[in-house]
């Protein structure tokens, strides 16, 4: 193979921070290299630059084995170079169609040079079929899932079939069945000569998908592995300085001074087709997974004990005593809490503060005759810094501006700060790097060990299932089929319990 991208001595500095410290990336034609490090560690920074939105201060970058550096002075000089970019975050227009943002930038005109959109269509229904996606070109695409939105940005990425096509987090809003067709696509454009550069906190999927990994950590390249002669352990070590084992904390730490009690029962819990007769109990100091393949249930069962949604019939006892849920508020009052699995849309309010999203849910504790208690309030919100290590310039910083590991750490935090007895999590470490996940872990696991609180956590990532739950109940097509504890817990028999196999 032969080298495509050559970047050399990058070096970024924002007023105070080092962003990145004469970091090289180097990439094969025709490579999957994944880009690994913590949050923060500069992987989104190097990839502005790839892309044309920052400049480095110093540094070079060179494509195709040309003896002269590029200059990426914007990202459509990026595109006009063959690299372009799938974002974290959508950035597609909404009020636009799907063909309009798949060409969006690099429209096709006609010989009277008005837009073709005839073409286009037909070009990205071809485009939108090699992702075994049906999505009319014409729809808007504020009227699609955030899946389907997913795939029209995947799509707008690769319709030019580019030299070099950096993916951020791909499959984070996609189904298993849209992951399966996503990386068919990688490796029919690997095959095709493209190089892919993959960013994800998901190391399953670099050790499924990648050739090679570059790892980053504070801003400096840490190493280059080959994926095939490394393994998972030894990534982990290098982007956050601990082995595997040490990402969860040990099980169940007994307690001699605190008695077991049944904290939450749920009997008979009915809503539409979504859930089916659900019963379970739930203990203090206990950690209950809930699994199984994505939409069966799962959500719909927080969603419903939190309020959120209302069921059909069912009882739900807190402490024994038979509650009335109907709305969150409700929930609220029964010491239950809520932690979603859309972070920006639903656990957070993006352009208010950290301070301001820290308290918001306990409002109420610190007023006086409609007054703010300021000074017991921002007590309240530097322990909450302190005790869960959260990362940030300053209290009045908009958490929008915060990496995913901290914003996490702040939806948790201030569903704390009301001292719930059960604490509702979904996907509690979605885009959270491997150091982020550990704290937050540790978190849960301390909150458990009290034995005064309960927790149970929604996930889609089996080895946090397996790492931190006392027992797992599996879920499918709404109802639940398997409790698992102890020595019963291993990813083979969730599966298997799944998927409907006995």
């Amino acid at each position: 193979m032969s080298t495509i991208l050559n970047m050399q001595g990058i070096t970024k500095i924002f007023p105070g921070v080092r962003a990145l410290d004469a970091v090289d990336l180097s990439c094969e034609k025709g490579e999957i290299h994944a880009l690994l490090g913590e949050n923060g560690a500069g992987k989104s920074t190097l990839i502005k630059i790839l892309g044309g939105v920052y400049q480095p201060d110093v540094g070079s970058i060179f494509l195709d084995q040309q003896e002269t550096p590029i200059m990426l002075k914007s990202p459509i000089d990026a595109q006009r170079q063959g690299v372009n970019i799938v974002h974290q975050e959508l950035n597609l227009i909404p009020y636009m169609t799907v063909s309009e943002n798949i060409f969006l930038g690099q429209e096709e005109c006609n010989r009277a040079k008005c837009l073709n959109g005839k073409s286009m269509k037909k070009q990205a229904v071809k485009v939108l079929s090699r992702l075994h996606s049906n999505i009319n070109p014409s729809d808007i695409v504020i009227s699609l899932d955030s899946t389907n939105q997913k795939m029209v940005q995947i799509a707008k990425a690769i319709v030019n079939n580019p030299k070099i096509l950096v993916v951020d987090e791909p499959t984070a809003s996609l189904g298993a069945k849209e992951i399966e067709s996503f990386f068919a696509i990688l490796q029919e454009l690997k095959s095709l000569g493209t190089t892919i550069i993959y960013i994800s906190h998901l190391l399953e999927e670099v050790f499924q998908i990648a050739d090679r990994v570059t790892i980053l950590k504070d801003g400096k390249l840490v190493t280059v592995r080959n994926v095939s002669e490394t393994s998972m352990e030894e990534v982990i070590r290098d982007m956050i300085g601990r082995e595997l084992g040490e990402l969860f904390p040990k099980k169940h730490i007994q307690r001699t001074d605190c008695v077991k009690t049944e904290l939450l029962s749920v009997s008979d819990l009915n809503r539409g087709e979504a859930l089916k007769g659900i019963n379970f109990s739930l203990q203090g100091g206990e950690i209950l997974g809930i699994a199984g393949l994505e939409g069966n249930g799962q959500n719909a069962l927080m969603k419903s004990l939190f309020g959120a949604y209302r069921k059909d019939t069912g009882t739900i006892l807190v402490k024994g005593e038979k509650v009335s849920v109907r709305k969150p508020k409700d929930a609220i009052r029964e010491g239950l809490c809520l932690v979603t699995d859309k972070r920006m849309a639903e656990g957070l309010c993006p352009d208010l503060s950290v301070r301001q999203n820290l308290v918001l849910p306990t409002l109420k504790k610190r007023q006086t005759l409609g007054f703010i208690k300021s000074q017991i309030e921002s007590g309240l919100v530097k322990k909450n810094i302190d005790d869960y290590n959260i990362k940030t310039p300053n209290e009045l910083k908009a958490v929008k501006f915060l990496s995913g590991g901290n914003q996490q750490k702040i939806v948790i935090g201030k569903w704390l700060n009301s001292d719930p007895d059960i604490v509702f999590l979904m996907e509690p470490t979605q885009g959270v790097d491997v150091g982020a996940k550990a704290e937050i872990y540790q978190l849960i696991r301390n909150l458990a060990d009290c034995q005064t609180k309960a927790i149970v956590i929604v996930s889609g990532d089996m080895l946090e299932l397996l790492g931190l739950c006392d027992r797992i109940l599996v879920m499918r097509q709404g109802k639940i089929v398997k409790e698992l504890s102890d020595s019963e817990i291993s990813e083979e028999n969730i599966l298997r319990a799944a998927v409907g196999v006995v």
